[in-house]
Protein backbone atom coordinates (compact mmCIF):
# COMPACT_ATOMS: atom_id res chain seq x y z
CA UNK A 1 0.00 0.00 0.00
CA UNK A 2 1.70 3.33 -0.87
CA UNK A 3 0.72 6.66 1.19
CA UNK A 4 -1.16 8.00 -2.22
CA UNK A 5 -4.17 5.27 -1.77
CA UNK A 6 -6.63 5.65 0.49
CA UNK A 7 -5.97 3.47 3.62
CA UNK A 8 -7.79 2.95 6.41
CA UNK A 9 -6.27 1.55 9.34
CA UNK A 10 -7.40 0.18 12.99
CA UNK A 11 -5.47 -1.33 15.71
CA UNK A 12 -6.91 -2.81 18.52
CA UNK A 13 -5.09 -4.86 21.56
CA UNK A 14 -4.79 -8.64 20.78
CA UNK A 15 -7.31 -10.22 22.90
CA UNK A 16 -9.98 -12.61 21.20
CA UNK A 17 -13.08 -10.05 22.40
CA UNK A 18 -11.61 -7.35 19.84
CA UNK A 19 -11.63 -9.97 16.78
CA UNK A 20 -15.56 -8.52 15.91
CA UNK A 21 -13.69 -5.45 15.51
CA UNK A 22 -11.95 -6.15 12.19
CA UNK A 23 -15.18 -8.13 10.55
CA UNK A 24 -17.40 -4.90 11.02
CA UNK A 25 -13.97 -2.64 9.86
CA UNK A 26 -14.17 -4.52 6.29
CA UNK A 27 -18.58 -4.47 6.25
CA UNK A 28 -17.73 -0.15 6.43
CA UNK A 29 -15.26 -0.61 3.46
CA UNK A 30 -17.29 -2.91 1.34
CA UNK A 31 -19.88 -0.33 1.71
CA UNK A 32 -18.39 1.58 -0.90
CA UNK A 33 -17.23 -1.15 -3.18
CA UNK A 34 -19.84 -2.88 -5.04
CA UNK A 35 -18.84 -6.41 -3.51
CA UNK A 36 -20.78 -9.74 -3.72
CA UNK A 37 -22.30 -11.08 -0.54
CA UNK A 38 -20.03 -14.13 -1.00
CA UNK A 39 -17.36 -12.25 -1.50
CA UNK A 40 -17.68 -10.27 1.56
CA UNK A 41 -18.13 -13.43 3.22
CA UNK A 42 -15.09 -15.20 2.03
CA UNK A 43 -13.31 -11.67 2.90
CA UNK A 44 -14.41 -11.40 6.32
CA UNK A 45 -13.67 -15.13 7.13
CA UNK A 46 -9.90 -14.04 5.50
CA UNK A 47 -9.25 -10.88 8.21
CA UNK A 48 -10.70 -13.40 11.21
CA UNK A 49 -8.35 -15.87 10.97
CA UNK A 50 -5.34 -13.60 10.05
CA UNK A 51 -6.13 -11.31 13.11
CA UNK A 52 -6.93 -14.48 14.97
CA UNK A 53 -4.02 -15.97 14.58
CA UNK A 54 -2.49 -12.97 15.84
CA UNK A 55 -3.86 -13.40 18.95
CA UNK A 56 -3.19 -16.90 19.35
CA UNK A 57 0.06 -16.95 18.45
CA UNK A 58 1.79 -12.98 18.47
CA UNK A 59 2.20 -12.18 22.43
CA UNK A 60 2.93 -14.29 24.91
CA UNK A 61 0.74 -12.77 27.52
CA UNK A 62 -1.57 -11.50 24.92
CA UNK A 63 -0.15 -7.78 25.61
CA UNK A 64 0.31 -5.81 22.11
CA UNK A 65 -1.42 -4.47 19.27
CA UNK A 66 -2.67 -5.85 16.21
CA UNK A 67 -3.14 -3.07 13.11
CA UNK A 68 -5.41 -3.90 10.63
CA UNK A 69 -4.35 -1.74 7.18
CA UNK A 70 -7.46 -1.19 3.83
CA UNK A 71 -6.44 -0.41 1.09
CA UNK A 72 -8.60 0.39 -1.97
CA UNK A 73 -6.84 0.80 -5.48
CA UNK A 74 -8.94 0.34 -8.80
CA UNK A 75 -9.57 -2.78 -9.28
CA UNK A 76 -8.16 -4.45 -5.65
CA UNK A 77 -8.66 -4.47 -1.98
CA UNK A 78 -5.46 -5.16 -0.43
CA UNK A 79 -6.07 -5.97 3.76
CA UNK A 80 -2.98 -6.09 6.01
CA UNK A 81 -2.48 -7.49 9.55
CA UNK A 82 0.45 -6.98 11.01
CA UNK A 83 1.37 -7.56 14.68
CA UNK A 84 4.73 -6.65 16.43
CA UNK A 85 5.13 -10.60 18.33
CA UNK A 86 7.07 -13.08 18.10
CA UNK A 87 7.18 -13.58 14.11
CA UNK A 88 6.60 -16.22 11.78
CA UNK A 89 9.01 -17.38 9.84
CA UNK A 90 7.72 -18.25 6.11
CA UNK A 91 9.43 -18.69 2.68
CA UNK A 92 8.35 -16.22 0.43
CA UNK A 93 7.10 -19.27 -2.11
CA UNK A 94 5.30 -21.49 0.75
CA UNK A 95 2.36 -22.72 -0.92
CA UNK A 96 -0.36 -23.21 1.90
CA UNK A 97 -2.39 -26.32 2.35
CA UNK A 98 -5.00 -27.95 4.68
CA UNK A 99 -2.71 -29.88 7.49
CA UNK A 100 -3.59 -33.90 6.86
CA UNK A 101 -5.09 -33.86 10.43
CA UNK A 102 -6.97 -30.77 11.23
CA UNK A 103 -6.64 -29.76 14.72
CA UNK A 104 -5.52 -26.60 13.99
CA UNK A 105 -2.75 -24.78 11.72
CA UNK A 106 -5.22 -24.24 9.24
CA UNK A 107 -5.98 -20.72 8.97
CA UNK A 108 -3.15 -19.45 5.75
CA UNK A 109 -4.59 -22.14 3.98
CA UNK A 110 -8.00 -20.98 4.22
CA UNK A 111 -6.95 -17.62 3.29
CA UNK A 112 -5.52 -18.69 0.54
CA UNK A 113 -8.18 -20.05 -0.79
CA UNK A 114 -10.21 -16.90 -0.63
CA UNK A 115 -7.86 -14.05 -1.93
CA UNK A 116 -6.16 -13.85 -5.06
CA UNK A 117 -2.91 -13.11 -3.31
CA UNK A 118 -1.58 -13.94 0.14
CA UNK A 119 2.22 -12.73 1.14
CA UNK A 120 3.19 -13.34 5.06
CA UNK A 121 6.52 -11.93 5.83
CA UNK A 122 8.42 -10.54 8.71
CA UNK A 123 6.49 -7.28 10.15
CA UNK A 124 7.54 -3.52 10.30
CA UNK A 125 11.62 -3.54 11.28
CA UNK A 126 12.35 -7.18 11.36
CA UNK A 127 9.44 -7.74 14.13
CA UNK A 128 6.32 -9.55 14.32
CA UNK A 129 4.53 -11.04 11.17
CA UNK A 130 2.81 -9.17 8.43
CA UNK A 131 -0.06 -10.89 6.41
CA UNK A 132 -0.74 -9.30 3.13
CA UNK A 133 -4.18 -10.13 1.43
CA UNK A 134 -5.39 -9.07 -2.11
CA UNK A 135 -8.71 -9.59 -3.66
CA UNK A 136 -9.02 -8.46 -7.04
CA UNK A 137 -12.55 -6.91 -7.33
CA UNK A 138 -14.82 -7.52 -10.59
CA UNK A 139 -18.25 -5.99 -11.14
CA UNK A 140 -20.92 -7.97 -10.28
CA UNK A 141 -22.57 -8.92 -13.68
CA UNK A 142 -26.73 -8.64 -13.38
CA UNK A 143 -27.71 -12.24 -14.10
CA UNK A 144 -29.67 -13.43 -16.82
CA UNK A 145 -32.93 -14.36 -14.61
Amino acid sequence: MSHTDSVVTLTFPAKPDYLVLSRLALSGIARSVPLDPDVLADLKLAITEACGNAVRHAYENGDGPVTIAFGLEEGRLEIVVEDRGSGLDAPPDTKWEMPPEPEGGMGLAIISTVVDELEVTRGTGGRGTLVRMTKHLTRSEPSDG
